[in-house]
């Protein structure tokens, strides 16, 4: 079997959440969670990674 990945999101290096299922509970596509999510945190380094 696959390992399932998925997009996550990390705030200055910390492990914050599941972009996929932030998107999934806000109701928005994965492109538009991460534009918020990176508008939402304006003074940390947001940086997304696939594993």
């Amino acid at each position: 079997m696959k390992k399932r990945k998925s997009v996550w999101c990390y705030l200055d290096g910390k492990k914050h959440c599941d972009v996929v299922q932030w998107a999934l509970a806000a109701n928005v596509s994965v492109n538009e969670a991460k534009s918020l999510l990176t508008a939402q945190y304006p003074l940390l380094t947001v940086t997304f990674k696939v594993q």
